[in-house]
């Protein structure tokens, strides 16, 4: 049987240069942009990933220096990472290579999730962490291709099988793959909770939460994939209470977790197949039986009484329809409806303005130097800041107005019988009030400017009057950023 030493690979010279240099406390965008750049190969994946829709960018991005200062250091070396990983697999395996990244991205955008919710500081280092937490499999599967059938057998199985299919190969994954960071010189909280992340108990009490969390991720991917939806639910909720995470945050947490799989997927260039609800998870793991918020006791008892229970499950399922239908409309970091929610209401208000012969304005609203802010401050007092706004908006909106949040940093307001002076006035006092606002994030007070672009549409226009509007309130928002930014241009057209 091959060591430990032998296990472990060494990653690609361009992508160990990449780690490298993003684990210097002193590195800059334009260092690491500078290193992916003499790879033409990796510079070409970086671009087509900023410009992916998990970014939603509304003009491509075309250099690399770019890209690497939009995305910021910590999300290039996810991608660089995942990207050079891949290449340690054997070409030819008997073991089911996509499952295992897309398990690994489960795991990654369940830990980024769970520190989120708990508020714990830099998620990326969790996407990493979550990311190659299992990447020990794949040095096992390397050295021995007995090993790589028998862990093939038992890749869908539940955690507990999968590891007792290691146990015949030498050292458990989690042990090479603490080793394996460690030697790839990654920071101890990331090594650490890697090498407990199937022990935390016995991790070191600085370290323990991450360890948690590390563990708690394992489980959130087995929930997308096994067989056995009871069981993994169980565990799913076990992992939570040791967390101090309610039940009833299960279920958000699932959804989000599953359109988090799809994008960072796209972003990352990996296939993967559908990714279940928690209303689908919920009706399979229980044949009808679970509602939202049970507890794996509470469980029990239904099944023993299924008329009871497919009442309550009814009951709860066309709650969670509510819940999921305002989830799929609203943005969750300011509470705005989002695009999906506006291209309906847009559609809806043009048809209300013709039959009542009322003009109708769009208001289009974008953050001046936001970019800098991420950068000077971090994208989560960015969040903060378009939290705040995206409350201002709201408080300043009148009833019958539809404020949404477009897009990164980008908001539009649909003002009902509203000609294009009118929403001027609306504009101006709107923009005032962001230049005014004075915010405080940890200590630090940020101040925000806003550039508005406004057009009218007339009631007797055409089928494509919604369309050219916003087309109009666009460039009507990018002439204000060109002549200066923090102002209101209307639209002419």
């Amino acid at each position: 049987m091959a060591t430990t030493e032998h296990f472990l690979p060494v990653p690609p010279n361009v992508v160990a240069r990449v780690i490298r240099v993003a684990a210097d406390p002193e590195c800059g965008t334009a260092e690491l942009a500078a290193v992916i750049k003499a790879d033409p190969v990796l510079s070409a994946q970086v671009l087509k990933a900023v410009n992916s829709p998990y970014y939603g960018l509304r003009r491509k991005l075309s250099s690399v220096d770019r890209a690497v200062s939009f995305m910021g250091i910590r999300a290039v070396r996810n991608l660089v990472l995942c990207f050079g990983v891949r290449e340690l697999a054997p070409p030819k395996s008997d073991y089911p290579l996509n499952l295992f990244w897309e398990c690994s991205l489960r795991r990654a955008s369940a830990a980024k999730a769970l520190a989120k919710h708990l508020k714990l500081p830099e998620p990326e280092e969790f996407f990493t962490m979550g990311l190659c937490q299992d990447l020990g499999v794949l040095a096992i599967i390397t050295a021995s291709e007995e090993a790589a059938v028998s862990l093939a057998k038992a890749a869908r199985q539940p955690l507990a099988d999968r590891r007792r299919a290691e146990q015949d190969f030498g050292p458990s994954h989690d042990e090479l793959g603490g080793e394996l960071f460690e030697k790839w010189d990654f920071s101890d909280d990331i090594v650490i909770p890697v090498r407990f992340h199937h022990a935390p108990q016995d991790a070191p009490e600085e370290h323990r939460v991450r360890a948690q969390v590390a563990e708690a991720a394992d489980v959130f991917a087995d929930i997308l994939e096994v067989d056995d939806k009871q069981t993994a639910l169980r565990l799913v909720l076990e992992k939570l209470g040791a967390l101090g995470i309610d039940s009833d945050d299960l279920s958000p947490l699932l959804d989000d977790l599953s359109a988090a799989v799809t994008e960072a997927a796209d972003m990352l260039q990996i296939k993967v197949g559908h990714q279940p609800s928690y209303q689908e998870i919920a009706e399979e793991a229980s044949q009808g039986l679970l509602a939202l918020n049970m507890s794996y006791q509470s469980l029990t008892e239904q099944l023993q009484d299924s008329l009871k229970a497919q009442q309550q499950l009814a009951s709860r399922l066309e709650q969670l329809n509510r819940d999921l239908e305002r989830r799929a409309t609203t943005d969750v970091l300011t509470g705005l409806p989002n695009r999906r929610a506006f291209d309906e209401a847009l559609v809806r208000e043009m048809e209300r303005a013709k039959r009542l012969e009322k003009p109708l304005s769009l208001l289009m609203l974008d953050l001046d130097h936001f970019k800098k802010l991420n950068d000077t401050c971090g994208h989560q007092a960015g969040d903060y800041v378009l939290a705040k706004l995206g409350e201002l908006i709201l408080n300043n909106a009148r009833a019958c107005d539809f404020p949404c949040r477009y897009g990164g940093e980008e908001f539009v307001i649909i003002l009902p019988h509203t000609p294009a002076l009118g929403a001027q006035v609306a504009a101006e006092r709107l923009r005032k009030r962001i230049e005014d606002l004075a915010l405080l994030y940890e200590g630090k007070a940020i101040r925000v400017t806003a550039s508005i672009g406004i057009s009218e549409v007339k009631p007797d226009t055409g089928p494509r009057a919604g369309t050219l509007a916003l087309r109009h309130a666009d460039d009507a928002l990018y002439e204000a950023k060109e002549k200066g930014r923090n102002r209101v241009v209307v639209s002419e057209k």
